[in-house]
């Protein structure tokens, strides 16, 4: 068994190391096809901060409140890339009939609620990976069937 403690993010050492993620959070993030605008607000920063970041420029010192998004944001993508082997970064922006979106995308739910809303979805789909909630292969199938949304979002 291994222990593996968390980060005190009252630390800045701990901080500034976190931080560093922020420009791969950003390369997710543009998998995902969000405009810089929507990057900002879901990683609850500046638009001027994601597009240094995403330039190469070092990551400044992030908040308790903005390293949670950029965790949970790491685990969808990774469950995503887990649970759907064609077209997983276009999952967050097609309507989906199951809570908590009732009919709304992912990525409206997340832009919307913030933190909670990121939570949601971390959740679903951490179900998902476990078996909770298991498709079958032909719903697997028809799934990847469907047509591809437009993302021109600029």
């Amino acid at each position: 068994m291994t222990t593996q403690t968390l980060p005190d993010l009252s630390r800045h050492a701990d901080r500034v190391r976190l931080s560093a993620a922020l420009p791969a959070v950003i390369r997710m993030l543009d998998a995902w096809q969000l405009t810089r605008g929507q990057q900002a607000e879901l990683l609850n920063l500046s638009v001027r901060t994601v597009q240094r970041a995403s330039k190469g420029a070092a990551a400044p010192e992030l908040g308790a409140d903005q390293l949670t998004r950029l965790s949970l944001v790491t685990g969808i993508y990774k469950a995503l890339h887990t649970l759907y082997t064609l077209s997983p970064d276009h999952w967050p922006q097609r309507p989906n009939d199951r809570y908590p979106f009732v009919g709304r995308t992912p990525l409206d739910l997340m832009l919307t609620s913030g933190i909670p809303g990121l939570l949601a979805v971390r959740r679903l789909l951490d179900g998902d990976r476990s078996g909770q909630y298991r498709a079958s292969p032909q719903a697997r199938a028809e799934a990847a069937r469907l047509p591809q949304p437009d993302l021109d979002l600029d």
